[in-house]
């Protein structure tokens, strides 16, 4: 028994300095984005009849209204009609079909050359419906926004010039805005996540020269790097992330444009939030098993490979917190008092990981200007709801690396109802159970814990009466 839980804490102790890794980037970004200047972002002086050839591309699947709403938006973008080529492309019910090109083409100006592309299978998910429309075009640059955003008029005067400037750069990248975000309180905190990952990650990145992902939408990239990277390829769930870092291998960079914001909207129930989440983390985990061997393979720079691992490895945090979960749980059953040493650097890695990751959200906020009412609220929730992800990311990692299953799953619009997966039942149970251990915990983990059990119930509850918050936002006639 001695010798296990010898093995146990070192065990510990590893998945602890691992958060710890984890803390001490997020960190390291806070402190470039508040004192390294941002780049100056040269702009391509053009008239109107020098100004390439521009492809909108708006993956679509079953979007109803939204779909209609964006390529309205997309249609009334500031460029020359005869440099600029929109495609709807519908990955939706074949049954749909007829029906959603009626309603967008009842929006579109005659003069737009707007076309509306089905393929009829959905091999490749949202990769191979982008790859689908690329072969239909040759337009060197191509925009990309997925149905919830609201492109403004100047989107492309805004961005395509900083390319043609720029013969370096894969894609620029603008920040997203959200219209939904004071509907409730998940949707501030996810308002409250995206704005740091925005202002300050991504801006971060920017600004140290590191490499950056796209992140799927409202970007527009050149598109001599997207074939170079190898183009769009279906065998992860963030095809974003993965022709990014495929670019950045070849020496592509990426840029934001950060006083350009697109409003999208945000998931308004727990379940929708957790489907994406727990998407967004297969796709991260599974981009990090193909290309690991890539990078560390190739001639790149060490900081370079370094940096790009860490990127690909933020889906992480929730294993390693299940993981440390885990293995405190098997110690108190055992009746193992810690190591000191094992203590010390327990609240070590907790306070570190609580103030960088709450100094994180608030840095966004303040760097965006932005005046967020209730923000010590949001702040807190902002740290109790993603702890509530923890069962289904961690479920989402483990699938990525011991399964080939691959399910796209859009995210649930409001007015839908999200199917498959659970209700919020299995956060519910451990976040009932998980009090027994926190209250039997005399040191460290008793905080994470707390954090853990808050957020479990929260999202737990949240998901279990989700059907019916939706059904009662739809209306008769709808």
């Amino acid at each position: 028994m001695h010798g296990l839980s010898q093995f146990l804490q070192f065990a510990l102790c590893i998945v602890l300095v691992c958060v710890c890794t984890l803390s001490i980037q997020l960190a390291a970004l806070a402190w470039v984005r508040c004192f390294r200047k941002s780049p100056r972002l040269a702009r391509a002086e053009l008239d109107d009849g020098e100004l390439p050839h521009v492809l909108v591309q708006l993956p679509v699947c079953n979007e109803g209204h939204l779909a209609v709403r964006v390529a309205a938006a997309a249609a009334a973008m500031d460029w020359p009609r005869d440099r600029l080529t929109i495609q709807l492309l519908d990955d939706g019910d074949a049954h749909a079909h007829d029906a959603l090109s009626a309603a967008v083409r009842a929006v579109i100006p005659a003069d737009v050359d707007f076309h509306i592309l089905r393929r009829g299978s959905r091999t490749g998910f949202k990769a191979g419906n982008l790859a689908f429309g690329l072969s239909h075009s040759d337009a060197p640059f191509v925009a990309m926004f997925d149905a919830d955003f609201v492109p403004p008029a100047d989107f492309l005067r805004r961005t395509v010039p900083v390319l043609l400037a720029d013969s370096g750069l894969a894609f620029v990248q603008s920040r997203w805005g959200h219209a939904n975000r004071r509907a409730n309180w998940l949707t501030r905190v996810q308002g409250l996540l995206l704005d740091s990952h925005f202002a300050v990650e991504q801006e971060a990145r920017f600004r140290a020269g590191l490499p950056m992902s796209f992140n799927g939408s409202a970007g527009v990239w050149n598109r001599i790097a997207i074939e170079q990277g190898g183009g769009w390829t279906g065998d992860t769930l963030t095809e974003d992330l993965d022709l990014s870092m495929r670019c950045m291998m070849q020496g592509w960079r990426g840029a934001m444009v950060s006083d350009l914001v697109v409003p999208g909207e945000l998931p308004q129930t727990a379940a929708a939030w957790r489907a994406q989440q727990a998407r967004w983390t297969k796709g991260h985990a599974q981009t990090a098993r193909k290309l690991f061997p890539q990078v560390w393979s190739s001639s790149m720079p060490v900081w370079k490979k370094a940096a790009m691992t860490l990127q690909m490895c933020q889906f992480a945090f929730y294993m390693l917190a299940f993981s440390s979960a885990a293995i405190s749980i098997t110690l108190t059953t055992m009746g193992v008092i810690y190591y000191s040493g094992v203590v010390q650097l327990g609240w070590v890695v907790t306070f570190l990981g609580l103030a960088s990751s709450i100094g994180y959200l608030w840095l966004g906020q303040r760097m965006l200007g932005q005046h967020e009412d209730k923000l010590v609220r949001s702040l807190l929730l902002a740290v109790i709801f993603p702890s509530g992800l923890i069962l289904s990311n961690t479920r989402a990692t483990f699938d990525a690396f011991f399964s080939s299953h691959m399910d796209f799953n859009r995210t649930t619009r409001v007015g839908e109802i999200q199917k498959g997966g659970w209700r919020g039942g299995p956060e519910l149970v451990v976040g009932v159970v998980l009090p027994v251990v926190a209250f039997a915990e005399a040191n460290w983990s008793a905080l994470f814990f707390f954090f853990a059990v808050s957020g479990l119930v929260s999202i737990g509850a949240m998901g279990a009466i989700a059907p019916r918050a939706v059904r009662q936002q739809i209306t008769p006639g709808e």
